[in-house]
Order: structure tokens, then C-alpha cells, then sequence
């Protein structure tokens, strides 16, 4: 291996130590089952598992909106193109044109994150259990969506919240042009424009009250398996998407009016139709 690369390596990386100050390092350790300590923690699953309470506290923790504005979601497209289509081609978009209507938005929550099947415990036969069409941790569902609707045609531009068990938004708060915008990391550079902003956050505790420090691991687990369906759904109703990071996270948080501990920003992703590609003759001739 040649010097430079070394230089860029951190010592523990090289040598295969444990960094005591390193909180990748510290999170991952915690987050372990291990032989000598899993027999308390299986305890307290089983005991979510069999107790009524338990289970009905596991299916109420969600986030509702009751007395915000209802944006009501039209019927969504079903045609969405083929898995294999999608999988294929997906790509990172971050130039974005036009707005978004609500057939469209519409759609792409209808088959990413709504309620697609109830069921019931026979521990506790009266709960109604609500599922989703990406893995939880439990059932628990401890990520929230909330949605900055930039330019979605009809509906003026706001945060809202989305209701998976309805299908439907509730607007949380007017936004005074691209309220996103003033959380991004820029740089000296302009940021992406995108119709909407789907922002993930997490209430860890829904899983850990469960799982232990383990379902810290499996709330972020959870965030991205949501992002991907977002991004596949996405792909096959021939729209554009990317994952993006570039935002300071207590500033976003508090556009949503969340605490950032209790629940915290985990994900973003930008959503909306991608921008005709410059060719490199039209280049040339400007």
C-alpha cells in the first residue's frame, strides 16, 4: 500500500483497533446481541409479544395530525412499469423541471409507504395491526414522512405530514417559497430544486422500548428500506429521485417542529420529474 494511502486511513483501520472515541464505532458495539446479555432482552420482546398493553402501545405510536388541514389524495395510478424495469434503471437524479400534480404524489405513496394490509394478535385479537409494504422492526414503525409540497399543482406550498393509514396528507405549516432550501448545506451554491421533499425522521423509541439499544440499528434499518421503495416506486412511474444529505439537521428539525432526540431527522429524498439532459452540441453552440 503506498504512503499517501495510508495518510488518508485512520490508525484503527489499519491496525484492526477499536477506537474508544469513534461513535460509529460505540454505536455499533451497543447495538449487538450478545450471548451473555440476550436472555433480559428476549424477556422484554416476549413480553411485547403476549401482553395486550403492550401491543396496543406498539400499534397507537404513531404521528396524527387530527386538527391540521386534510389534503385529500386522489385515486393513484396502479400502472407502474416492471421491478426488474425499475431495479435496471435507477439512477441518482438532482436536476429537476416542472411541478408534480397529485395524481403523481398520489401514486408514489400509494405503493411506497400507505397501509396495505390489517391484521390481528391472538394475544390480543381486538388490536387492529396495521402493516406497511416495507420491513419494520416489530410492526413498530418508528419512521414518519413528512413532505415539503414545493410545487404540486392545486395545492399551495407547505409541510405536511403523511398518513399512511388513510392515504391521505395533513398540512402542518405554509411555506414561504422553498423552506428546505434554508436548511441545505450549500456551499456558495445553489440547491437542488425539487417539486417535493419527502423527509424521514425516527422516533427510536418505538423499537428500543422493544428491542433494546438493537432496534436503534433497526429504526435507521427501517428509513432505508422506506427510501428505497420511494426510489423504485418512484423509477416506475417514470419519475426522478435521489437520496440527499447535504441539509444541517437541527435546522430541518425544527421546520418540522420535532424535538431532534426524541425524534430526530434520519433520510431525505428529492422527488420529481428529471430535467432534459443538455446535449454537448447544444453546449457548443452557446
Amino acid at each position: 500500500m503506498n504512503d499517501s494511502l495510508q495518510e488518508l486511513l485512520p490508525p484503527q483501520a489499519m491496525a484492526g483497533q477499536f477506537d474508544i472515541d469513534d461513535p460509529a464505532e460505540i454505536l455499533h458495539e451497543q447495538t449487538k446481541f450478545h450471548r451473555a446479555t440476550l436472555s433480559g432482552q428476549v424477556k422484554n420482546i416476549v413480553r411485547y409479544l403476549r401482553h395486550p398493553a403492550f401491543i396496543a402501545r406498539g400499534v397507537a405510536g404513531y404521528n396524527v395530525f387530527p386538527s391540521c388541514p386534510r389534503i385529500d389524495l386522489p385515486e393513484p395510478s396502479l400502472a407502474i412499469g416492471d421491478l426488474a424495469s425499475a431495479m435496471g434503471n435507477r439512477k441518482s437524479i438532482r436536476d429537476f423541471t416542472g411541478s408534480l400534480n397529485l395524481v403523481e404524489l398520489s401514486s408514489l405513496l400509494h405503493h411506497s409507504l400507505r397501509v396495505n394490509r390489517y391484521s390481528s394478535s391472538n394475544s390480543a385479537p381486538h388490536v387492529k395491526l396495521a402493516f406497511r409494504p416495507y420491513p419494520s422492526p416489530g410492526g413498530l414503525y418508528p419512521t414518519e414522512f413528512y413532505v415539503f409540497l414545493n410545487q404540486v399543482d392545486g395545492v399551495a406550498p407547505c409541510i405536511a405530514h403523511y398518513d399512511a393509514r388513510n392515504h391521505c396528507l395533513r398540512s402542518l405549516k405554509p411555506q414561504s417559497g422553498n423552506a428546505f432550501a434554508s436548511a441545505e448545506v450549500q456551499s456558495g451554491e445553489a440547491g437542488i430544486q425539487a417539486p417535493i421533499v419527502i423527509v424521514m425522521t425516527s422516533v427510536p423509541q418505538r423499537a428500543t422500548a422493544k428491542y433494546g439499544s438493537r432496534g436503534y440499528r433497526m429504526a435507521l434499518l427501517e428509513a432505508g428500506h422506506a427510501s428505497q421503495n420511494l426510489c423504485l416506486a418512484a423509477q416506475g412511474l417514470g419519475l426522478g429521485s435521489t437520496v440527499y444529505g447535504a441539509y444541517y439537521d437541527d435546522e430541518l428539525a425544527a421546520l418540522l417542529d420535532i424535538d431532534s432526540v426524541t425524534e430526530t431527522v434520519v433520510s431525505v429524498m428529492l422527488v420529481g420529474k428529471e430535467a432534459p439532459s443538455t446535449s454537448t452540441e447544444s453546449i457548443e453552440a452557446v
